[in-house]
Parts: C-alpha cells; sequence; structure tokens
C-alpha cells in the first residue's frame, strides 16, 4: 500500500530559521523570542554568530535553550555569514532554510503563510514576505516588496504594487528568503564575492535562470527595523558596498555593448555625487570618499571583504 492509502500524514518539511547575528543583541533577543513562539514539527532555528566582538551567541545560547548555535570568528559578511549558516541547515537535512535578519520579528502565522505557498509550487525556490517597516516616529509602513531589476540603468527596486495571492518577482529582499535546499544544492549559495549587498539579488537572478520562480506572497507579514547592523559611521558601508556591487552585479550579467548603458547611469550617478556631496558637510563628503572607493575596488578587482573602511569602523 502507498502512504496515502494507509491514511498516513504528510510528512512535514524540515523548515531551518537562520538568524545572522553580528551586532544589535537586543534586536536579536526580539527576533528569536518571535520565532520561539512558532510550533510546528521539524522547525528549527539556527543562530549564526558572525564573528560578534562580545561572543554574544553564548549568551543567547543561555537565554534561549534549545537553538542550535554557529560561531563564526570573524566577520564574514551577509554572504559569507549565511553561507556558513545553510551549510550547517543543509548537513541537518533541511528541506527549507528561512533566512531572517536579525531585525526582523515575525508573527507565528507567516511561516504557515509560506509553507502553503511552498507546497503548491514545487518550481518556487525563493519565497519572501510582505515587509512592514518601523518608522523612527513609531508607525510602521507595509513595503509589499516586489524586486525589479533594472538593467539598462543598472538599478533595483523594490515596488508596492503587489497584488494576488503571489507574485513573480525578479528577486527578493535577503532579509526574509525562504530557501529550497533542493534549489540551492542545483545552483549554489550566495556568491561571497559581494560580502554585503545584492547578494540577494544575483542569487535570486541565477535562480531565476535556471527556471526556478522567486515569490512574495503579499499575505504573509514581516516586521523589520532596516540597517540595524550599520549605524553610526558604519553607515558608510553601506555607500561601499552599494556602489561596488552595483557594478559587480551588472557587470557580471551584461556583456559586451549591453555594459555601455549600466556603466554610463552608474557613473553619471557618481559625477553627480562629485559635484554636490563635498557641500553637505562631513557626512556628504565622507559618503562620496565611501561610493568612489566601491568603484575603485571594482575595477581593482577588489571583493569580498573591504580593507579600505578602517575609518568608519566607530560607531
Amino acid at each position: 500500500m502507498t502512504r496515502s492509502e494507509n491514511n498516513y500524514p504528510p510528512q512535514q518539511p524540515s523548515v531551518w530559521a537562520l538568524v545572522l547575528h553580528w551586532r544589535g543583541i537586543d534586536y536579536t533577543r526580539r527576533c528569536l523570542t518571535s520565532l520561539k513562539e512558532i510550533i510546528k514539527p521539524n522547525f528549527h532555528i539556527l543562530l549564526v554568530d558572525n564573528g560578534s566582538d562580545d561572543q554574544d551567541g553564548k549568551k543567547l545560547a543561555q537565554e534561549f535553550p534549545g537553538i542550535e548555535i554557529l560561531r563564526l570568528e570573524s566577520n564574514q559578511g551577509f554572504a559569507g555569514g549565511c553561507n556558513a549558516g545553510m551549510r550547517f541547515c543543509m548537513e541537518k537535512k533541511a528541506d527549507i532554510i528561512w533566512l531572517l535578519n536579525n531585525d526582523t520579528t515575525i508573527p507565528a502565522q507567516t511561516l504557515d503563510k509560506l509553507l502553503a505557498v511552498y507546497s503548491e509550487n514545487p518550481k518556487a525556490a525563493a519565497l519572501g514576505a510582505s515587509i512592514v517597516e518601523n518608522e523612527a516616529d513609531g508607525l510602521a509602513k507595509t513595503v509589499q516588496a516586489r524586486g525589479v531589476i533594472d538593467f539598462i540603468k543598472a538599478k533595483t527596486y523594490l515596488k508596492r504594487d503587489a497584488e494576488g495571492p503571489t507574485v513573480d518577482c525578479e528577486w527578493l529582499s535577503g532579509s526574509n528568503l525562504l530557501l529550497r535546499t533542493d534549489a540551492l544544492r542545483e545552483v549554489g549559495l550566495f556568491d561571497e564575492s559581494y560580502f554585503l549587498y545584492f547578494e540577494d539579488t544575483e542569487l535570486c537572478h541565477r535562480l531565476r535562470l535556471k527556471g526556478w520562480k522567486c515569490l512574495l506572497v503579499p499575505d504573509a507579514i514581516i516586521a523589520h527595523t532596516g540597517n540595524a547592523s550599520t549605524t553610526g559611521k558604519r553607515r558608510f558601508w553601506r555607500d561601499y558596498y552599494y556602489t561596488r556591487n552595483r557594478f559587480l552585479f551588472f557587470s557580471q550579467y551584461l556583456s559586451g555593448a549591453k555594459r555601455l548603458p549600466a556603466y554610463f547611469f552608474i557613473f553619471t550617478h557618481l559625477i553627480r555625487h562629485t559635484l554636490v556631496l563635498p557641500f553637505r558637510g562631513e557626512k556628504g563628503r565622507n559618503q562620496l570618499r565611501a561610493e568612489l572607493l566601491g568603484a575603485r575596488d571594482f575595477f581593482k578587482n577588489s571583493l569580498g571583504r573591504a580593507n579600505c573602511l578602517d575609518w568608519c569602523e566607530e560607531t
């Protein structure tokens, strides 16, 4: 007899929620607290301590018994830290890996909504929930994050026009990304050349090139603070990595003359900032410095973790 003829319940897929932590332990506590409210068979939580200075993973392991901890000795970036965690989960026979920023909080029903779409769409390799951004004034706004890639202007967008039970996307935000491990085994994990920013766009694009789908589930919700780990002077990391990796992504997937419009728009952006940012005080000058260093390092093929950002390490 088959399993269905015996009326055995279908086996629940093994789901691993992967939270990457580097800084912001209070955010991570809130994230883990919300995940502990999810009671499902075969649901596991992995915290990747991505080289935190205070070895926060040890503290959190004591506060949250039952979660797995993977300690990395140095900050491997979003790409490298998540890759280490995903390899750990795949060794544990995970069917699904749910990447979550440490500055997210997750309503208990969100996973059920994502899993329902996962089970109904066998070619869906990546699924994402709508993001509710917490504002400085205490209010919240929903960003229905339909990822779009403009290969002419060399830009990526998160559109707020998503409607329907599912929305096909060109990319999904890595702040919450539910991934099918069968697809990861076929196409690979994040490209660690990116270190930080654009690695989610690149993985989603690579999945789609292989015939997989990336689906937004608008009815599923994730609350997100945003950029919690890159505050203070570290905000200029964002300017550096975004500029460098914008060049990297579009040069990787455009060839020959097709790169020319993309390069034109990126260089136009940099020239405009060169003209205006020096007049916006120290913050503007630091932003320009970071962007120009990012462009320089792309053309020097200096990828992965940057070695030129020691000037913006302080908070």
